[in-house]
Protein backbone atom coordinates (compact mmCIF):
# COMPACT_ATOMS: atom_id res chain seq x y z
CA UNK A 1 0.00 0.00 0.00
CA UNK A 2 2.31 2.54 0.69
CA UNK A 3 4.61 2.00 -2.40
CA UNK A 4 1.51 2.28 -4.12
CA UNK A 5 1.16 5.77 -2.12
CA UNK A 6 4.87 6.63 -3.30
CA UNK A 7 4.34 6.05 -6.80
CA UNK A 8 1.48 8.50 -7.12
CA UNK A 9 3.04 10.64 -5.12
CA UNK A 10 6.15 10.75 -7.35
CA UNK A 11 3.90 10.64 -10.27
CA UNK A 12 2.38 13.68 -9.39
CA UNK A 13 5.65 15.40 -8.03
CA UNK A 14 6.64 15.04 -12.05
CA UNK A 15 3.07 16.10 -13.55
CA UNK A 16 4.04 19.63 -11.23
CA UNK A 17 7.18 19.94 -12.77
CA UNK A 18 6.55 18.84 -16.22
CA UNK A 19 3.73 21.63 -16.04
CA UNK A 20 6.34 24.32 -14.42
CA UNK A 21 8.91 23.65 -16.98
CA UNK A 22 6.45 23.96 -20.15
CA UNK A 23 5.23 27.25 -18.74
CA UNK A 24 8.63 28.79 -18.08
CA UNK A 25 9.33 27.64 -21.88
CA UNK A 26 6.30 28.87 -23.11
CA UNK A 27 7.03 32.74 -20.93
CA UNK A 28 10.32 32.23 -22.36
CA UNK A 29 9.32 31.66 -26.57
CA UNK A 30 6.73 34.57 -25.51
CA UNK A 31 9.72 37.07 -25.12
CA UNK A 32 11.55 35.48 -28.24
CA UNK A 33 12.10 37.14 -31.44
CA UNK A 34 12.76 35.42 -34.59
CA UNK A 35 16.62 35.36 -35.18
CA UNK A 36 16.16 33.61 -38.87
CA UNK A 37 15.33 30.43 -40.19
CA UNK A 38 17.11 27.09 -40.14
CA UNK A 39 16.29 24.75 -42.96
CA UNK A 40 16.90 21.08 -42.98
CA UNK A 41 16.19 19.06 -46.11
CA UNK A 42 16.62 15.31 -45.62
CA UNK A 43 18.05 12.77 -47.89
CA UNK A 44 19.97 15.18 -50.53
CA UNK A 45 22.29 12.18 -51.52
CA UNK A 46 19.40 10.43 -52.97
CA UNK A 47 17.35 12.69 -54.15
CA UNK A 48 17.51 17.14 -54.45
CA UNK A 49 14.24 18.39 -55.92
CA UNK A 50 14.49 21.27 -53.41
CA UNK A 51 17.47 22.91 -51.03
CA UNK A 52 16.98 24.96 -48.14
CA UNK A 53 17.31 28.25 -50.31
CA UNK A 54 14.27 27.59 -52.20
CA UNK A 55 12.71 26.48 -49.46
CA UNK A 56 13.27 30.02 -47.87
CA UNK A 57 11.96 31.83 -50.85
CA UNK A 58 9.38 30.28 -50.86
CA UNK A 59 8.24 31.17 -47.30
CA UNK A 60 9.46 34.59 -47.59
CA UNK A 61 7.44 35.31 -51.07
CA UNK A 62 4.30 33.44 -49.74
CA UNK A 63 4.37 33.74 -45.65
CA UNK A 64 6.46 36.75 -45.28
CA UNK A 65 9.97 38.30 -43.48
CA UNK A 66 10.08 36.20 -40.20
CA UNK A 67 12.82 37.83 -38.74
CA UNK A 68 12.38 39.98 -35.98
CA UNK A 69 8.74 38.97 -35.16
CA UNK A 70 7.92 37.45 -32.35
CA UNK A 71 8.83 33.77 -32.41
CA UNK A 72 5.10 32.56 -30.78
CA UNK A 73 3.46 34.94 -33.56
CA UNK A 74 4.72 33.11 -36.48
CA UNK A 75 1.79 30.26 -37.76
CA UNK A 76 3.83 26.95 -37.74
CA UNK A 77 0.31 25.54 -39.68
CA UNK A 78 0.59 28.18 -42.23
CA UNK A 79 4.00 27.91 -43.05
CA UNK A 80 3.38 23.72 -43.46
CA UNK A 81 0.29 24.16 -45.42
CA UNK A 82 2.33 26.54 -47.83
CA UNK A 83 5.57 24.25 -47.82
CA UNK A 84 3.28 21.13 -48.32
CA UNK A 85 1.78 22.83 -51.94
CA UNK A 86 4.99 22.22 -53.24
CA UNK A 87 4.84 18.52 -54.83
CA UNK A 88 7.92 17.75 -54.62
CA UNK A 89 7.65 17.61 -50.91
CA UNK A 90 5.83 14.56 -48.52
CA UNK A 91 5.99 16.58 -45.17
CA UNK A 92 7.15 19.49 -44.20
CA UNK A 93 7.64 20.10 -39.86
CA UNK A 94 7.93 23.52 -37.98
CA UNK A 95 9.21 24.01 -34.37
CA UNK A 96 10.65 26.59 -32.73
CA UNK A 97 13.56 26.66 -30.38
CA UNK A 98 14.71 28.54 -27.53
CA UNK A 99 17.70 30.94 -29.18
CA UNK A 100 14.63 32.53 -31.21
CA UNK A 101 15.26 30.44 -34.66
CA UNK A 102 12.61 28.67 -36.45
CA UNK A 103 13.38 25.44 -37.73
CA UNK A 104 11.93 23.60 -41.25
CA UNK A 105 12.65 20.03 -41.57
CA UNK A 106 11.73 18.79 -45.06
CA UNK A 107 10.74 15.50 -46.33
CA UNK A 108 11.24 15.04 -49.96
CA UNK A 109 9.01 12.42 -52.09
CA UNK A 110 11.01 9.39 -53.61
CA UNK A 111 10.02 8.36 -56.64
CA UNK A 112 10.65 5.04 -57.49
CA UNK A 113 9.59 5.22 -61.66
CA UNK A 114 9.94 7.56 -64.42
CA UNK A 115 7.71 7.06 -67.24
CA UNK A 116 8.77 8.76 -70.10
CA UNK A 117 5.24 8.51 -72.30
CA UNK A 118 2.78 10.66 -73.54
CA UNK A 119 3.17 12.19 -70.69
CA UNK A 120 5.98 12.22 -68.17
CA UNK A 121 6.29 12.15 -64.63
CA UNK A 122 7.16 9.98 -61.79
CA UNK A 123 5.40 7.77 -59.51
CA UNK A 124 6.50 8.16 -55.74
CA UNK A 125 6.90 5.24 -53.15
CA UNK A 126 3.25 5.50 -52.04
CA UNK A 127 2.45 5.08 -55.93
CA UNK A 128 1.33 8.65 -56.58
CA UNK A 129 1.90 10.25 -59.24
CA UNK A 130 4.65 13.26 -58.99
CA UNK A 131 5.64 15.43 -61.39
CA UNK A 132 9.46 15.50 -63.10
CA UNK A 133 11.80 18.02 -61.73
CA UNK A 134 13.77 20.49 -64.05
CA UNK A 135 16.50 20.63 -61.86
CA UNK A 136 17.38 17.08 -60.90
CA UNK A 137 16.86 13.28 -62.30
CA UNK A 138 16.08 10.66 -60.11
CA UNK A 139 17.98 7.30 -61.22
CA UNK A 140 15.23 5.05 -60.68
CA UNK A 141 13.71 2.52 -63.58
CA UNK A 142 12.26 4.04 -66.50
CA UNK A 143 9.17 3.09 -68.26
CA UNK A 144 8.35 3.93 -71.77
CA UNK A 145 5.85 3.22 -74.46
CA UNK A 146 2.01 2.77 -74.05
CA UNK A 147 1.87 3.85 -70.49
CA UNK A 148 -0.61 5.80 -68.94
CA UNK A 149 -1.08 7.10 -65.23
CA UNK A 150 -3.38 4.40 -63.99
CA UNK A 151 -1.63 1.16 -65.26
CA UNK A 152 1.56 3.04 -63.31
CA UNK A 153 0.48 3.66 -60.08
CA UNK A 154 -1.97 0.62 -60.59
CA UNK A 155 -0.11 -2.28 -61.89
CA UNK A 156 3.51 -1.22 -62.45
CA UNK A 157 4.31 0.19 -59.47
CA UNK A 158 3.97 -3.07 -57.41
CA UNK A 159 6.05 -4.47 -59.92
CA UNK A 160 8.19 -2.19 -59.23
CA UNK A 161 8.55 -2.41 -55.57
CA UNK A 162 9.22 -6.16 -55.77
CA UNK A 163 11.86 -5.42 -58.20
CA UNK A 164 13.49 -2.58 -55.73
CA UNK A 165 13.00 -5.28 -52.40
CA UNK A 166 15.21 -7.68 -54.66
CA UNK A 167 18.85 -6.81 -54.92
CA UNK A 168 19.43 -8.71 -57.99
CA UNK A 169 16.32 -7.09 -60.11
CA UNK A 170 17.53 -3.38 -58.64
CA UNK A 171 20.53 -3.78 -59.81
CA UNK A 172 19.88 -5.31 -63.62
CA UNK A 173 16.40 -4.29 -64.52
CA UNK A 174 17.34 -0.77 -66.41
CA UNK A 175 13.82 -0.32 -68.65
CA UNK A 176 10.00 -0.94 -69.22
CA UNK A 177 8.56 -1.22 -72.18
CA UNK A 178 4.64 -1.21 -71.89
CA UNK A 179 3.21 -2.29 -75.23
CA UNK A 180 -0.40 -1.63 -76.58
CA UNK A 181 -1.83 -4.87 -75.15
CA UNK A 182 -0.04 -4.43 -71.45
CA UNK A 183 2.50 -6.49 -72.51
CA UNK A 184 5.71 -5.60 -70.79
CA UNK A 185 9.68 -5.98 -72.15
CA UNK A 186 12.38 -5.50 -69.71
CA UNK A 187 15.65 -3.61 -71.07
CA UNK A 188 18.68 -5.20 -69.16
CA UNK A 189 21.48 -3.62 -67.92
CA UNK A 190 24.11 -6.79 -69.27
CA UNK A 191 23.06 -8.38 -72.21
CA UNK A 192 22.04 -7.05 -75.49
CA UNK A 193 18.89 -8.49 -75.67
CA UNK A 194 15.25 -7.83 -74.64
CA UNK A 195 13.26 -9.81 -71.94
CA UNK A 196 9.70 -10.37 -72.89
CA UNK A 197 7.77 -10.51 -69.95
CA UNK A 198 3.86 -10.63 -70.90
CA UNK A 199 1.43 -9.22 -68.31
CA UNK A 200 2.47 -7.95 -65.29
CA UNK A 201 -0.09 -9.71 -62.67
CA UNK A 202 1.42 -12.71 -61.64
CA UNK A 203 4.59 -11.71 -63.21
CA UNK A 204 6.74 -13.10 -59.74
CA UNK A 205 6.34 -16.77 -60.90
CA UNK A 206 7.58 -16.08 -64.02
CA UNK A 207 10.55 -13.51 -62.87
CA UNK A 208 11.91 -16.59 -60.90
CA UNK A 209 11.89 -18.44 -63.71
CA UNK A 210 13.91 -15.63 -65.54
CA UNK A 211 16.47 -15.82 -62.34
CA UNK A 212 17.07 -19.50 -62.97
CA UNK A 213 17.56 -18.96 -66.57
CA UNK A 214 20.08 -15.93 -66.04
CA UNK A 215 21.88 -17.93 -63.57
CA UNK A 216 22.11 -21.37 -65.78
CA UNK A 217 21.33 -21.12 -69.41
CA UNK A 218 22.40 -17.40 -70.75
CA UNK A 219 25.52 -16.73 -68.14
CA UNK A 220 26.69 -20.54 -69.76
CA UNK A 221 25.74 -19.47 -73.21
CA UNK A 222 26.53 -15.92 -73.14
CA UNK A 223 24.88 -12.87 -72.75
CA UNK A 224 24.93 -11.86 -76.72
CA UNK A 225 23.39 -15.32 -77.68
CA UNK A 226 19.82 -14.19 -78.04
CA UNK A 227 18.08 -10.95 -78.86
CA UNK A 228 15.01 -12.02 -77.55
CA UNK A 229 14.15 -13.95 -74.28
CA UNK A 230 9.95 -14.93 -73.92
CA UNK A 231 8.41 -15.62 -70.58
CA UNK A 232 5.13 -15.89 -72.24
CA UNK A 233 4.90 -18.99 -72.73
CA UNK A 234 3.56 -21.79 -69.87
CA UNK A 235 6.37 -23.79 -68.81
CA UNK A 236 9.14 -23.31 -70.84
CA UNK A 237 11.19 -20.36 -71.99
CA UNK A 238 11.77 -19.15 -75.65
CA UNK A 239 14.61 -17.84 -76.51
CA UNK A 240 15.18 -15.88 -80.29
CA UNK A 241 18.99 -16.42 -81.04
CA UNK A 242 20.64 -13.29 -83.24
Amino acid sequence: MMKRIRSVIISLILLVYLIIVLTFVAIKLGEVTCSGLQVAVNDTLVNSFVNQEEIMRVIKRDYGNIEGMPLLSVNKDSLERILAKNRMIKSAQVYYSLDGFLHVVIDQREPVLRVISKESYYVDKEGEVMPLSTKFTSRVVVATGNVTKEFASKKLYPFVMMIRENEFWNAYIEQIVVRQNEDIVLIPKVGNFQIVLGQVDGADARMEKLMLFLKRGIAKKGWNRYKEVNLKFKNQIVCVRK
